[in-house]
């Protein structure tokens, strides 16, 4: 069954309001400024991203991401990379990432609530880093995404 983007964008929005989204630092991106909206869809106006649905941020530097219907799209400023949402083949922390390469746990690597960074790999079994606020806005977004992917499957 092919979901049309509408049926993601409202199922996505759903999944937000359980998280308690809008949050300080995450929000719906239909509640943007116009100005912020436009800034952002003119960033990606060669992209094919379908909705942009929720963006999270980080407070103390310029870094977001935003979870559109088919595309997880993350920056800095005004230079940004993408992946299809159909590409991510698994989600993990980027602590857990580091402790699975080092073989070593550290106490600031194994506290959740300091979790700020998803690593998700995709199909070709490349690694990219993707940010949020620490604590529920993290979990959050990594819950999104989970469901965004199950959305996507054909």
């Amino acid at each position: 069954m092919q979901k049309t983007d509408e049926y993601i964008a409202k199922r996505l929005k759903w999944k937000a309001g359980k998280h308690s989204i809008p949050t300080e630092y995450s929000f719906l991106f239909e509640s943007l400024s116009s100005e912020d909206q436009k800034y952002y869809l003119g960033l990606f106006k060669n992209h094919s991203i379908e909705i942009p649905v929720l963006i999270f941020t980080q407070p103390k530097n310029d870094k977001w991401t935003i979870i559109a219907t088919r595309k997880i799209i993350w920056g800095e400023y005004d230079k940004f990379k993408s992946l299809p949402i159909s590409e991510i083949k698994e989600m993990r922390p980027q602590s857990l990432v580091e402790i699975s390469e080092t073989g070593k746990a550290t106490r600031e690597q194994i506290k959740k609530a300091e979790w700020d960074e998803l690593t998700i790999t995709n199909l070709n079994s490349e690694k990219f880093v993707i940010p949020a606020f620490k604590g529920s806005d993290f979990f959050a977004m990594w819950n999104i995404l989970l469901m965004n992917q199950q959305l996507n499957r054909k």
